[in-house]
């Protein structure tokens, strides 16, 4: 609203000040500088004025930005008339457009036959009222047009705020449900290897204080550092090396070992991905392989996360669960389209690639 105002003030200052430039711009030719045709000229922008404030301050708001462009209409052609007229009767009693005008008395005898000179009336409207009807009009044209577009910005404004504000909503709700999620799984693990391996299950409990403490700080955060997920990462697989025999399941985890400090991703973004391959690829019937990949390339994160496919009937093939619809929810929500997510799956392998680029 106050950049609107400075706008119109500006105009008004500009229009004000153009006879006073004329004035100087003939005074530099050598003319003197006359403030009769400045007073003049201000003189008659007071009715605009009045009409630029009425519009703006009660058309506007009142009437044309609540749709009812009718009465809007029928308000501007009263006001105009009103002006118009106003303008009219004004010029009406000025001496020289009062009666007929004459032409002046002649410098010479003219023939007796010689016709006597026409009357000269005045114009049904008058050039200076025409004149000032057409600058009225001008006015309200330029009034709508900036007040409808700056109305306009603010309103695209307001809406963005709105949408940012929803899609940080959901983004904050997408992370709680993660954060439960990624504890009911590492806890069901540790809850098996108590059974078997006490202190194994020791060791799992301060290990997934150290996740939990990720979990709780970093993830609070809209962004995190590359180097933070990649301790992350490293502290969950190093969870599962516990948990499993490495003759039974083996893990090749690569990760990168010295990560740019300018490179920024959304926090627990790659967890579940990591879980599920976890969770559904393990078997102890058949030989299960997990591979896990991490780099930076061009300021863009590539990683890939596959797994042996066990054995099993169609009817419990993986569809994804609650933790990959997130993960694609919060892609869409965080990179809409400058994202690449591939999820490829056959009888042998479970494969995951995702290129995001750094925040």
């Amino acid at each position: 609203m106050r950049h609107e105002y400075i706008l119109y003030a500006l105009i008004w200052v500009v229009i004000a000040m153009l006879p006073i430039f004329l004035e100087l711009w003939e005074y530099m030719d050598g003319a003197e500088f006359e403030w009769r045709p400045v007073l003049r000229w201000w003189t008659g922008m007071v009715p605009l004025v009045a009409i630029f404030l009425l519009h703006n301050h009660l058309l506007i708001p009142r009437i044309l930005k609540k749709g009812k462009i009718k009465h809007y209409c029928v308000s501007v052609s009263v006001i105009l008339l009103a002006f118009g007229t106003m303008f009219f009767s004004m010029d009406r009693h000025r001496p020289e457009m009062h009666g007929e005008r004459r032409m002046p008395p002649p410098h010479h005898i003219e023939s007796p036959h010689a016709r006597p000179p026409m009357p000269m009336h005045a114009p049904v409207l008058p050039l200076p009222v025409l004149f000032k009807f057409v600058l009225a009009l001008l006015t309200l044209g330029v009034n709508v047009a900036i007040s409808l577009s700056f109305s306009y910005s603010r309103e695209q404004a307001n809406r963005k705020d709105l949408e940012n504000y929803r899609l940080q909503e959901e983004l904050k709700y997408l992370k709680q449900q993660i954060s439960p999620h990624f504890f009911m799984n590492v806890l069901n693990n540790i809850h098996e290897m108590a059974e078997d391996d006490v202190a194994k299950a020791q060791e799992m409990i301060l290990e997934l204080s150290r996740l939990m403490r990720y979990v709780l700080y970093e993830s609070e955060n809209p962004v995190t550092t590359l180097a933070s997920e990649v301790r992350f990462i490293s502290s969950y697989v190093d969870l599962m090396r516990m948990r499993y025999l490495e003759d039974v399941v083996k893990i090749n985890l690569e990760l990168p070992e010295d990560t740019s400090g300018y490179i920024n991703i959304p926090p627990l973004l790659f967890i579940s991905f990591i879980e599920n391959a976890f969770k559904h690829g393990v078997s102890y019937l058949n030989d299960t392989v997990i591979d896990i990949r991490l780099h930076e390339k061009d300021g863009k994160v590539l990683f890939s996360c596959s797994n042996t496919v066990p054995s099993r009937n169609p009817e419990t093939s993986r569809k994804g669960g609650v933790g990959l619809v997130n993960v694609r929810r919060r892609l869409d929500l965080l990179y809409g389209e400058d994202y690449s997510l591939k999820i490829n799956e056959d009888d042998k392998l479970y494969s995951v690639t995702l290129i995001i680029p750094s925040l």
